[in-house]
């Protein structure tokens, strides 16, 4: 929920602290842990889709490092499918699809509640400006994102995806430090063949389930003054 998504004619009146207060209370009130729970928190700096991407990259440069895999014969990493300039074996990321995150019982992008509002992660005094306050709100998303593994020959193909699956499985718990609630390996589609200026490629679809987050932070003190900005403006 933006600042711009509260900010509609029912609560444009004559006295803009009033309507600070009350548009503070409703973000506040979204939902608000009983005390001695546990708020709901990601591990790290949380990260957008794009950051888990860069996570993956960061991954297949250490696992390949680790192994002393040469510099030429290192795997590409990138969102385009092979082309005719492409010699090297490649990790081709996609997006398969992504909806709100959602909650209770059954296995994941099957539950019947979904994050469509804010989820609270944090309520504190405003540090530069007292008197006020924040609140940190969050949004979860789930993603199915697809890493296809390219080869030359389908025996390379076939041993690149282990091998992706092989590194993804032994730094899961390393995306989850870094701020990626949850990476699941949700299974294998069907082979792929492309013919790229005669060149046969072969694909190996490996599709895994991602839960990404995003943060919010509402400042009363910033409420404040938009919303003096916005009466001021309409006058």
């Amino acid at each position: 929920m933006a600042v711009e998504d509260l900010l509609n004619e029912d609560l444009i009146v004559e006295s803009p602290g009033i309507v600070v207060q009350q548009v503070f209370e409703f973000v506040r009130g979204t939902e608000v842990p009983r005390q001695g729970q546990p708020r709901a928190t990601t591990f790290g700096d949380t990260k957008s889709l794009l950051g888990f991407y860069d996570l993956v990259r960061q991954t297949l440069e250490d696992y390949e490092s680790r192994a002393g895999t040469p510099q030429e014969n290192r795997v590409k990493f990138t969102e385009d499918e092979p082309d005719i300039k492409s010699q090297s074996e490649s990790i081709v990321f996609s997006l398969v699809e992504r909806k709100p995150g959602q909650f209770a019982q059954g296995s994941p992008m099957s539950r019947s509640h979904s994050n469509y509002r804010p989820r609270m992660r944090e309520d504190y005094a405003d540090p530069d400006n007292p008197g006020y306050r924040c609140v940190v709100n969050g949004y979860y998303y789930d993603n199915i994102v697809r890493f296809t593994a390219w080869a030359k020959t389908n025996k390379a193909a076939n041993a690149r995806a282990m091998w992706f699956e092989d590194m993804m499985e032994e730094y899961s718990w390393w995306y989850k430090l870094q701020g990626v609630d949850r990476v699941l390996f949700w299974g294998r589609s069907s082979d792929q063949v492309i013919v790229v200026n005669d060149n046969k490629w072969y694909g190996r679809p490996m599709d895994y389930f991602v839960r990404t987050e995003k943060i919010r932070t509402f400042k009363q003190k910033t409420l404040e003054e938009i919303l003096i900005k916005l009466s001021t403006a309409q006058e």
